[in-house]
């Protein structure tokens, strides 16, 4: 109607309504050009002046008389005072860009949405949400938006990523850490490593993924390892890293998840000094490049995915004692692990920096994998001995606002970790509200973790200084 109105109006301006109404018509208006600017400015204050500005169609006859005369910005706020007198003006409103949706007036942008907002309500009534141009069930929804892709093989449905369906579409196993074909299983057990079109010894296949233009990648249940070091320690180091990315989830208090459904905790350990280096200048975040300096450990960000991976270096403390220095190294793996796995979890707020660090720590310095007693006491004692040597315990009252990254600081909150999780005889209120702050963690979509951390630390700073004394010097006696 509005169209038909307008079009109407415009054919009487310009050749009067005879061609409407018949021969002999008065016309509306005499056919003539626009007038110009100033003219028509003029003349435009004189009609308005001549009509009741509260009478929405004299303004909206005076709008689009401003709109023949090239009078646009005019024409515009007059049919906007138009629908401001009456709102259900149709040929004012039409104008505008708005047509009537239900009982609204809305631009067609705004249709789209409101249109797009029904149909996402409808379709998450039936846990549907929409991915991409495809409605999907919410619980795919979540897994595509990690990045995982479906795979129907012969065990069922399988969430992976697009590199491991490739992998499992050419019927590839995972074996010892690597992804073969089932007819390459038979080299792997002769201690054959394929390397391009060729097999190599181990000793040989050393050698050349030592590049780390061509280096080991390694999977196990939780983690992908890419790594210059011997396939050994990779194999060990993966062992170590799945455990530590276990223990972080305990720490937290959240569910494992079951690993045909985790998205694999990225990990670098390189032992050329020069690439961890070169790494270390890819960090943008100040503490992580602090870490990368004082720990000889850091957090990498994927610029792709937004995903965190661990990176660490192999260091060679004694030159021929590989049994130590591997030790020493895989005390890095374990942190570069526990602290990417924490910095992956989805949680409300972040936690407070010492407690990611504190977890790291945790797993590297005051705990073992294999959960002997006397593996867990001899680390956390040469720990402890290290601390006293970085200047010695830091008082709770102090230690947590600022954390500092340094080494001494970092040793610490391993120990505050364990003395969280392990001390004996914590009081009361600290051990509450120790649980209160892992039940916050397990909340990803309320609010109140920061408060809780901020009131834990101010109760272990008032009631547990000594208590940590304690804990440690149990561990040191």
């Amino acid at each position: 109607m509005a169209t038909k109105v307008t079009t109407r109006w415009l054919l009487a301006g310009l050749v009067g309504v005879a061609g409407l109404h018949g021969v002999g018509a008065a016309p509306l208006h005499a056919a003539r050009a626009p007038l110009a600017a100033q003219d028509a400015k003029a003349e435009l204050e004189k009609k308005l002046a001549e009509i009741d500005k509260k009478d929405a169609n004299a303004v909206f006859q005076v709008a689009l008389w401003a709109e023949q005369n090239n009078l646009k910005t005019d024409s515009k706020r007059l049919l906007r005072d138009v629908i401001k007198i009456d709102p259900n003006h149709a040929e004012a409103r039409a104008l505008l860009g708005y047509e009537k949706f239900g009982e609204k007036w809305l631009t067609k942008r705004e249709i789209e949405r409101e249109k797009a907002k029904a149909e996402e309500a409808e379709k998450a009534a039936k846990g549907l949400k929409k991915w991409k141009d495809q409605w999907v069930p919410l619980e795919e929804y979540e897994k595509l938006e990690k990045g995982l892709v479906k795979y129907e093989g012969a065990d069922g449905v399988q969430w992976v990523s697009p590199e491991q369906k490739e992998r499992l579409e050419k019927g590839m196993v995972l074996y010892d850490g690597l992804w073969v074909t089932k007819e390459d299983i038979e080299h792997l057990r002769k201690g054959e490593f394929k390397v391009g079109d060729k097999w190599l010894n181990e000793a040989d296949a050393n050698k050349v993924h030592a590049d780390f233009t061509n280096p080991w990648v390694l999977e196990s249940d939780f983690c992908q390892l890419t790594t210059t070091c011997t396939y050994a320690f990779a194999k060990e180091a993966l062992m170590h890293a799945d455990k530590s990315i276990e223990k972080a989830y305990q720490i937290t208090g959240l569910p494992m998840p079951k690993s045909a459904d985790f998205q694999k905790i990225g990990l670098i350990v390189v032992k050329d000094l020069a690439d961890y280096t070169q790494l270390g200048g890819q960090v943008n975040d100040a503490f992580d490049a602090t870490m990368s300096s004082n720990w000889s450990t850091f957090i990498l960000t994927d610029a792709n995915t937004g995903r965190f991976a661990g990176v660490t270096i192999y260091e060679v403390l004694q030159a021929g004692n590989d049994k130590s220095n591997d030790m020493f190294s895989l005390g890095h793996v374990r942190y570069a692990a526990a602290a990417a796995a924490t910095r992956n979890m989805v949680f409300a707020e972040p936690p407070s920096p010492w407690f990611s660090v504190g977890i790291a720590s945790y797993c590297e310095r005051y705990w073992h994998p294999t959960g002997r007693a006397a593996d867990n006491k001899n680390i956390a004692k040469w720990t402890l001995d290290t601390l006293m040597k970085e200047g010695g315990k830091i008082d709770l009252k102090t230690y947590f606002d600022p954390f500092q990254g340094t080494r001494q600081s970092i040793l610490q909150a391993g120990a505050v970790i364990g003395y969280l999780i392990d001390g004996q005889n914590k009081p009361k209120k600290v051990e509450e509200q120790w649980n209160k702050v892992r039940d916050s963690l397990g909340k990803p979509k309320d609010k109140g973790l920061l408060k809780d951390f901020l009131k834990l630390e101010t109760l272990l700073g008032k009631e547990a200084d000594k208590e940590l004394d304690a804990y440690i010097a149990a561990i040191q006696g």
